[in-house]
């Protein structure tokens, strides 16, 4: 499709299916039925035509989990995702681009930013996440236009937690639309 970017999965791997603990390897999936071990990070191979944007062929994108997805059909068959192409690679629209890893930088995409929650420790319950407030850690030029940046304290709106993990980081990835406040820190 001339509207979409081509890409590949990092490292060629649809699931992350496992973790390094010290010099032992985990296996830490053994399905493809959850969302959240479908690997999220893909590598651009080719741009939209026409394409103005940020994005440069090399770069890796992090995106909707569903791209690389496979999951089961209702006859138990083995199925990828519809944005599969063939062998590896997928077509992604825009909107389903989030962030951009261009090396150490990571550069959000429009209209959205990532935030990480805020982690206390209460006596006697033991680590509770804060409800609705959280630390930007990737803003984008419109929030920061508004005068909202990276490492500003913000309160959010119920249900915009659409959670990642990065660079072993729990992040949630949100709309612009669902940043209520900038607070003091």
């Amino acid at each position: 499709m001339p509207d979409r970017f081509i890409v590949s999965p990092l490292n060629g791997e649809k699931f992350i299916n496992t973790k390094q603990v010290g010099d032992k390897t985990l296996i830490i999936n053994t399905s493809i039925e959850h969302a959240s071990n479908v690997n999220r990070i893909g590598v651009v191979v080719a741009l939209p035509l026409n394409y103005e944007g940020n994005i440069v062929v090399g770069d890796q994108v992090v995106i909707a989990h569903n791209i690389f997805r496979t999951y089961f059909d209702g006859r138990g068959l083995t199925r990828e995702s519809d944005a599969h192409i063939k062998d590896d690679l997928f077509q992604v629209l825009p909107e389903l681009i989030f962030l951009i890893i261009r090396g150490k930088q990571k550069i959000s995409v429009d209209n959205f930013c990532f935030i990480k929650p805020i982690i206390e420790e209460k006596k006697w319950i033991g680590s509770v996440e804060q409800e609705h407030v959280g630390i930007v850690k990737y803003s984008n030029e419109i929030l920061e236009a508004k005068g909202v940046l990276s490492g500003d304290k913000i309160a959010f709106k119920t249900d915009g937690e659409y959670e990642f993990l990065l660079d072993g980081e729990r992040l949630y990835r949100m709309r612009n639309s669902f940043i209520l406040a900038k607070l003091e820190a």
